[in-house]
């Protein structure tokens, strides 16, 4: 019971960084909200546009034919399901914990909750700026590329596997340790 509070907690405190929840909001958001724990290796299976919030751990986004890391998805950054549009897949790589909402109890929320529109503006905003940012690494070297993931993902960098951090950064292992930071 003391973990769903604390992640319930988490999860209260990353909606109220991006807009004021009411608590007519917060009970109605309560209700349709699941709080999932997920081990390492499951995959999150969703509907298209279902929105999970990572409240603990990481999420990696890999490419279905090649499994090359596309993004990681860490505590308080969201994922809307778009696997067979976008041919990807989402694997828990670190144990995660998650709050699950289907992409119909998001537009009750909406429609109910005229405030919830700022929340959903935000985490379309927060996935497209996650999505653009790997391209924003091509630009840099391959140093630079591994000091930007320990900069911008210090989770990832200390518990993730060297080939998913090299997958992700385009580059080899055996490269990507040969880099000294």
């Amino acid at each position: 019971m003391m973990e769903i509070s604390k992640h319930e907690n988490l999860l209260f405190d990353t909606l109220q960084e991006i807009a004021p929840v009411s608590p007519d909001l917060w009970k109605c958001f309560r209700e349709v909200v699941e709080i999932k724990s997920y081990k390492k290796g499951r995959i999150l299976n969703a509907g298209l546009l279902d929105l999970y919030i990572v409240l603990d751990g990481i999420v990696i986004k890999r490419e279905d034919h090649t499994n090359q890391v596309i993004d990681f998805i860490c505590r308080k950054q969201f994922i809307f399901h778009n696997e067979k549009i976008d041919h990807c897949y989402f694997e828990v790589d670190h144990d995660a914990v998650v709050a699950y909402i289907s992409s119909d109890n998001l537009l009750k929320l909406s429609t109910e909750y005229l405030k919830f529109k700022e929340h959903m503006k935000y985490f379309g905003a927060d996935v497209l700026k996650q999505r653009s940012l790997r391209g924003r690494f091509i630009i840099l070297t391959a140093r630079e590329r591994k000091i930007k993931l320990l900069e911008l993902y210090p989770e990832v960098y200390i518990n993730c596997s060297t080939a998913d951090k090299s997958s992700f950064l385009g580059m080899t292992a055996n490269y990507y340790s040969s880099i000294i930071i």
